[in-house]
């Protein structure tokens, strides 16, 4: 049975399980060990991202590759953490709910290895990541340790793109031979843009770092938005820039957020002569495409889906066609190539048909009503408040890269296990809160 909090939130009632935030014993056995190995997941992630194309050409495909690799290890993860440890929440079922339908459409498929493969396991493996959050994170002090495992993930991803411009190796999108992302792909600087969202939960609680660690937060934070910025990928930066609109909305944090907005412009002044140049030819080129934007295939993909859509029967409009394969038929069809949808809403409504689509917005939709009615029960503690500002900054910015097609399987792992570790975090104290008044 579920019980609902009718009295403390009358908009929206994030359920609470009976035996929901029962605390795993001193972190002891098989929970323990898991929850080191789930630290280990964000390292994993960026050493996968960030050195794929040092073993295999960009545009080419199959073969092992860190990526591959990576996400043997997530599975790997996920089959030890299991069934028995999902908690019963509504944004969980949801996931569930729309993975299942995800699995069975994949089955219709007319190549199921590519569809499973490249497409629903990179779902699969970040949605996961909520209801492995849920369970684990119970205090700030677990919360803090995550955020610390996704600046070392900052950290590895900085290096990359550091030496990839004393080397100049790797993919110089939009401008040739500007700015290189060594082993990792355009999307890479999406992964820094999201840890930068975490960011004030770091500042809130650098009391409890060491001075060492503390320097170590601040550069890795300062040359990551520095790599944003040159990487001058649209995906990046919008979702960074409303991810902070909403936080700064939202917090109640806004003195402390300008003084450290204050250090980071003075710095970056001192900085910008050494990237001036670079940044002054990537924005020109940005600029110049976003003024030919209906040239571009990501903006005539979603038209040339909705023709689909009108043209198509009853049962491509209700249940899609060639989920996760849209390479082999629509890509063909409209750009005669292999080139697949990268929108995921596109990527949905045309594979997946409106029920597909309707779940996809249905989960982003159950996330923030999520956390709306967490927020509202705890917005009378300020580290509350200040983790909800982050969870809606989170969810907007991944939403956002989602929409885009920019969105790689890495940056939704620690985006999804981030709102699922500040939900379980809030429910156990939620429990425990109600608890102690019996």
């Amino acid at each position: 049975m579920i019980y609902g909090m009718n009295s403390l939130a009358p908009t929206y009632k994030p359920s609470v399980h009976p035996v929901f935030y029962r605390l795993y014993p001193g972190h002891q056995g098989a929970d323990r060990m898991l929850f080191y190995f789930l630290l280990a997941l964000p390292v994993v992630n960026a050493i996968g991202d960030s050195t794929i194309y040092y073993f295999k050409e960009a545009d080419a495909g199959g073969g092992m590759h860190p990526g591959i690799i990576r996400g043997i290890i997530l599975i790997i993860f996920i089959l030890l953490f299991g069934y028995q440890r999902i908690r019963d929440n509504k944004p969980t079922r949801y996931i569930l709910a729309f993975l299942a339908y995800l699995f069975i459409l994949t089955l219709f498929s007319s190549d199921v290895r590519l569809s499973f493969l490249s497409g629903y396991i990179k779902w699969f493996i970040p949605l996961m990541m909520f209801p492995v959050g849920v369970y684990f994170f119970r205090n700030t002090d677990q919360l803090l340790a995550l955020n610390k495992a996704y600046v070392w993930g900052a950290l590895l991803v900085c290096i990359n793109l550091a030496v990839a411009q004393f080397t100049d190796f790797g993919i110089s999108a939009y401008v040739e031979e500007s700015f290189y992302t060594g082993g990792a792909g355009v999307g890479i600087t999406n992964q820094l843009a999201l840890i930068l969202l975490t960011y004030p939960f770091l500042i809130r609680q650098r009391k409890k770092t060491s001075l060492h660690t503390r320097w170590m937060i601040y550069i890795v934070g300062f040359i990551s938005l520095i790599f944003v910025l040159i990487a001058m990928k649209r995906a990046g930066i919008i979702s960074l820039l409303a991810g902070t609109l909403i936080y700064l909305y939202l917090t109640q944090s806004r003195a402390r957020f300008i003084r450290y907005f204050i250090i980071v412009i003075i710095l970056f002044y001192l900085v910008f002569p050494a990237f001036q140049s670079v940044l002054a030819e990537r924005y020109n080129a940005r600029l110049e495409q976003m003024q030919n934007i209906e040239d571009e295939a990501r903006y005539q993909e979603f038209f040339f889906v909705l023709k689909e859509f009108r043209e198509g029967d009853i049962a491509h409009r209700l249940f899609g066609s060639e989920l996760f394969n849209s390479g082999s038929t629509f890509g063909r069809k409209y750009f005669h190539s292999s080139r697949i949808i990268h929108s995921d809403l596109s990527s949905f409504f045309y594979g997946a048909g409106l029920i597909g689509l309707a779940l996809y917005i249905s989960v982003f939709v159950l996330l923030l009503r999520n956390g709306a009615g967490y927020r509202r029960i705890l917005r009378m503690y300020p580290v509350d408040r200040e983790l909800y500002a982050i969870y809606f900054a989170l969810l907007l910015a991944t939403f956002l890269i989602s929409v885009s097609g920019s969105g790689t399987i890495g940056e939704r792992c620690l985006a999804f296990l981030y709102l699922g570790a500040v939900t379980g975090l809030s429910g156990f104290k939620m429990y425990d809160r109600l608890k102690s008044k019996d």
